[in-house]
């Protein structure tokens, strides 16, 4: 007698080994349903920075603004010195007078360092305000913005507006980027 069913043209072992695969493709998908939960909504045209000063001196105040464009606000809870709770994504910041767009700039266009990793950058959560100070001597205020560079440190930019309203990286004697050590959670530092 044969063990084939003959309804189906196949044995329990095939039932049985059907089943656990479907419990398996559903598990699989349970685990990455709860992974994209924890890691948080993907967000978009977040502005997870708003700080406001005159940057060139006429009297009138511009507001600079650190929008995420693509990515996501989660806690990184892996045992690492880059871990806790962070926006982690695609940025731009924007240079904003009276409401109207001054300028307007990718931050790995801005952060050269980031921009050759082709990796989503991240900024420590909360949102935050940045420091202003004229680094330069040209009395007008610059701000500086920051990354995790590594355990050792951080990667900051010194930023400006120039004499037509465009948002540029100042100059670091022969670099584009200053290492700051220790490493800090401050996007923006004194």
């Amino acid at each position: 007698m044969s063990s084939l069913s003959p309804k189906t043209g196949s044995s329990p072992a095939d039932g049985a080994a059907l089943a656990l695969a479907m419990l398996l493709v559903l598990a699989g998908i349970c685990s990455w349903a709860a992974t994209a939960l924890a890691a948080g909504p993907q967000l978009a045209n977040l502005v997870i920075s708003s700080s406001r000063a005159d940057l060139d001196g006429d009297g009138r105040t511009e507001t600079v603004e650190v929008v995420m464009t693509q990515g996501r606000r989660w806690m990184d809870d892996e045992p690492w010195c880059g871990s806790g709770d962070k926006w982690q994504g695609k940025f731009l910041l924007r240079v904003k007078r009276q409401g109207r767009v001054l300028s307007r700039r990718s931050w790995a266009e801005l952060l050269p360092a980031q921009a050759a990793a082709e990796e989503d950058a991240f900024f420590w959560a909360p949102k935050f305000k940045l420091v202003f100070r004229d680094y330069n001597g040209d009395g007008r205020l610059d701000f500086n913005l920051g990354q995790y560079g590594s355990c050792n440190g951080n990667l900051y930019v010194l930023l400006s507006l120039d004499q037509n309203d465009r948002l540029v990286a100042l100059p670091i004697q022969d670099r584009n980027v200053l290492f700051v050590s220790p490493a800090s959670r401050n996007n923006s530092t004194t």
